[in-house]
């Protein structure tokens, strides 16, 4: 699996890179590693926000719909 996301952040403590300090994302970063473990590989990349406008959008219109 390869995930990409415009948050820096997320992809440097998914990586293992950094360590999560928030109390509140503990809990969904033990989810997501978890989560990882079903698949064989998986890779992480940060993907500058001008470049990722498309994606933006359609995450705005998916939590619009949700509400």
């Amino acid at each position: 699996m390869h995930v990409r996301s415009d948050s820096q952040l997320l992809i440097e403590q998914l990586a293992g890179r950094y360590k999560v300090k928030n109390a509140n994302l503990k809990k969904l970063y033990a989810e997501a590693i978890e989560a990882a473990k079903a698949f064989d590989r998986v890779t992480y990349e940060h993907v500058r926000r001008e470049k990722n406008q498309r994606a933006d959008e359609l995450v705005n219109i998916a939590l619009d719909g949700a509400l």
